[in-house]
C-alpha cells in the first residue's frame, strides 16, 4: 500500500515538474528577434536604400513604428495593471489574450510590408521571424510570446518572471522603435542628396 502511495506521489510530481517545465520552454519571446532585425536594418540601411523607393521605405518604417509602439503600451498596460491588482496565475482573461494577438497581428503586417524593400538577407530574417512569431501565435502546440500572455493563458507564471521580463521586453521595444527612428533620419538625409 505504501509503495501504491509512494509510486502515485512520484508520478503526481514528475508531472507537476514537467508541467512547469513546459509552460517554461513554451515561451519564446519575439520581442529579442525584432531588436536584432531591426538593428540590422539600422546598421545595413546602404545595402538595401535606393533613391526610388527610399520614400516608401520611410512610410513603411513609420507603419512598423507606430505599430511596435501600440504593442508596446498594451504589454505595459497589462503588465502593470496585473502586477498593481497582485493578480494570481491560473484565471484566463481571453479579451487581453486577443487584443495582444491583435497588436501582434498588425506588428506582422507591417514587417512584411517593410520586408519587401530590403536586401535578401534582410528579407529573409524578416520573413523568418515572421513564421516564427505566427507559429507561436497559431500553431498547434500551445507557445506564448511572453511570460505576459501565458499567464493570460492561465498558465502557471511566476510574478518575478512576469516583471522580470514585462521590463526587458518594454526596454527592447522601446529600443526597436528608437532604432527605427534613427533609420529614418538616415532615410531622410540620403533622400536629400
Amino acid at each position: 500500500m505504501n509503495t501504491r502511495i509512494f509510486s502515485g506521489a512520484i508520478l503526481f510530481l514528475l508531472l507537476f515538474l514537467s508541467a512547469g517545465a513546459f509552460a517554461q520552454t513554451a515561451v519564446v519571446d519575439v520581442t529579442q528577434g525584432l531588436h536584432k532585425w531591426i538593428k540590422e536594418m539600422n546598421n545595413s540601411v546602404d545595402k538595401y536604400f535606393s533613391q526610388d523607393r527610399g520614400s516608401e521605405q520611410y512610410e513603411r518604417l513609420d507603419e512598423l513604428k507606430n505599430g511596435l509602439t501600440g504593442y508596446m503600451k498594451t504589454r505595459k498596460r497589462l503588465s502593470d495593471s496585473l502586477i498593481r491588482a497582485n493578480a494570481t496565475p491560473g484565471k484566463r482573461d481571453d479579451n487581453a489574450l486577443e487584443s495582444i494577438k491583435i497588436g501582434m497581428s498588425t506588428v506582422m503586417g507591417q514587417m512584411r510590408g517593410i520586408s519587401n524593400l530590403l536586401s535578401e538577407d534582410l528579407r529573409a530574417e524578416g520573413d523568418k521571424l515572421n513564421d516564427d512569431i505566427y507559429n507561436a501565435m497559431y500553431g498547434e502546440q500551445p507557445r506564448y510570446l511572453s511570460h505576459l500572455e501565458a499567464f493570460l493563458a492561465g498558465t502557471e507564471v511566476t510574478k518575478k518572471d512576469l516583471a522580470v521580463e514585462s521590463v526587458a521586453a518594454y526596454d527592447r521595444l522601446n529600443e526597436c522603435i528608437n532604432l527605427i527612428t534613427d533609420l529614418q533620419g538616415k532615410l531622410n538625409r540620403k533622400l536629400k542628396k
